[in-house]
């Protein structure tokens, strides 16, 4: 389990040396750090537009609360969320 924030592209850009990119699979294409190996970011072309950064590399996650889980089906049986937060199946939150 993981947590993004996703982000309109025209919102957001890299301060300084851009991270490296991996295409791990067709369309998709992740940033980590090229010194410690930390993923950053995570860009499916299924959602184009939007960038997802990893929380946990972010100064101050508790900045970013969430607003819904994505690809709840996923989700392992012992995970109990009662946060009243929307789901959707699937990774795709962009179209409805």
């Amino acid at each position: 389990m993981t947590t993004y924030i996703g982000v309109l592209d025209d919102q957001w850009r890299w301060l300084g040396k851009p991270p490296k990119i991996f295409n791990s699979s067709p369309g998709v294409e992740r940033t980590f750090c090229d010194h410690c190996g930390s993923p950053l970011s995570f860009r499916s072309k299924n959602m184009s537009g939007v960038m997802h950064f990893f929380a946990a590399a972010m100064e101050e996650p508790e900045k970013f609360a969430p607003t819904l889980h994505v690809a709840f089906e996923e989700k392992l049986p012992w995970l109990k969320l009662a946060d009243g937060l929307p789901t959707r199946v699937g990774p795709d939150y962009t179209k409805d």
